[in-house]
């Protein structure tokens, strides 16, 4: 993937909530009513003793032959005191300010690579794997600044995505209709920040064979031709063949045929270099393998002991280092 920087929006969220509680009813109104009551109540409450002690005096004249007895004080209504009203309206209630420095990018949604990613991971037969590097815009061989961040992100979504010291991260997949409205966010300042994408062998150099390029290959054609969407196709080269650099260019080709053992010394190209050789550095020696060689499918690759090698899928008209 050619180095894309990213372009982003200020995106900021603030959050405040209020609410006020009314006071209702009378309460005024239901003292008096109570006092009232209250009042009513000993009113006949009295009268009703009165009557009884007369009643009772009548029927045992011999019970008060002493003075007659004193008519009895009727208690006086206490008024309850009216409660305070509530106030006309409580202070609203406000939560601080909510901020990020994350800014989601608009000029690449992740649906397109969200789309790729996913055909290259089920439809790839486990032969690739993408590598993602963040870089400098203004230079792709160096890093993004100490204290980058970056994150898919979207409506509902923040999904922060861990970077190394070197840039290089990975990214997920999603079902397309989670992934249709995700960006990526990063803290950057805008066009700081460019990405690197590579598609690297899954194989190793000690289990590749003659078998494996030929299938990376029609694989590869595969994928770009047939199963991915035309508008995501860019970012998916024609895959050529199969790159092997090493720190010495000793590889050969070992099988067995007819009973014999053959092995065959694999020349070096003077015109590849290593794809990750930064500009202006001199490349490790490297050797092609396209598929369209003679050899059989089992014969297979055997780099030199200790001398690091790695596999890179050879790319149609890809870029000079």
């Amino acid at each position: 993937m050619r180095p894309q920087p990213f372009t982003h929006a200020a995106v900021a969220a603030a959050l405040a909530v209020g609410g006020a509680l009314m006071a209702g009813g009378e309460p005024a109104n239901a003292a008096n009513s109570a006092a009232n009551s209250a009042a009513n109540s000993a009113a006949n409450s009295a009268a009703n003793s009165a009557a009884n002690s007369a009643a009772n005096s009548v029927a045992h004249p011999a019970a008060s032959s002493t003075a007659p007895a004193a008519a009895a004080t009727p208690p006086a209504a206490v008024a309850t005191p009216p409660a305070p009203a509530a106030s006309a309206h409580d202070q609203a209630v406000a939560l601080p300010t909510v901020q990020s420095d994350m800014k989601r990018g608009t000029s690449f949604p992740y649906k397109r690579l969200n789309e790729l990613l996913s055909k290259l991971r089920t439809e790839g037969e486990g032969l690739f794997v993408s590598r993602f590097v963040l870089t400098d815009a203004k230079d792709s061989d160096k890093p993004p600044p100490a204290g980058t961040k970056l994150a898919l992100m979207s409506a509902e979504d923040y999904i922060p995505i861990p970077l190394d010291a070197k840039g290089t991260f990975d990214l997920p997949t999603f079902p397309a209709e989670r992934a249709k409205d995700m960006d990526f966010g990063t803290n950057a300042a805008k066009g700081d920040l460019g990405v690197r994408l590579s598609i690297d062998l899954a194989t190793s150099p000690e289990m590749l064979d003659m078998g494996t390029v030929r299938r990376v290959v029609v694989v590869g054609q595969r994928l770009r031709t047939e199963l991915l969407p035309w508008y995501v196709r860019w970012m998916f080269p024609q895959i050529e063949g199969v790159i092997a650099c090493s720190d010495q260019p000793q590889w050969t080709l070992d099988w067995t045929e007819d009973g014999q053992r053959w092995r065959l010394p694999l020349p070096a190209d003077a015109q590849q270099r290593e794809p990750e050789t930064p500009k202006g550095k001199p490349s490790r020696a490297c050797t092609v393998l396209t598929g369209q060689e003679q050899w059989p499918d089992a014969a297979l690759f055997q780099p030199p002991p200790g001398a690091n090698t790695k596999l890179y899928v050879k790319l149609r008209n890809a870029r000079a280092s």
